[in-house]
């Protein structure tokens, strides 16, 4: 199971598996990301869009 780790805009720290991220869009510019999983749980993540791309990619390479 690839998974990568991240920290919402209230500070929880989450685990999320890779395979249920259905889509990702930055919000109020490169401030951070929306990411939407399967459960239909939408997270509001700290991390620009492209850095949760390359945290991906290199989960996909392991």
């Amino acid at each position: 199971m690839k998974t990568i780790q991240c920290r919402t805009d209230d500070l929880t720290q989450y685990t999320v598996n890779i395979s249920h991220i259905i889509c990702m869009f930055p919000y109020e510019e490169s401030l951070g990301t929306w990411i939407c999983l399967s459960c239909v749980t939408r997270l509001k993540i700290l991390l620009s869009l492209d850095v949760m791309l390359k945290m991906i990619k290199q989960a996909n390479e392991k």
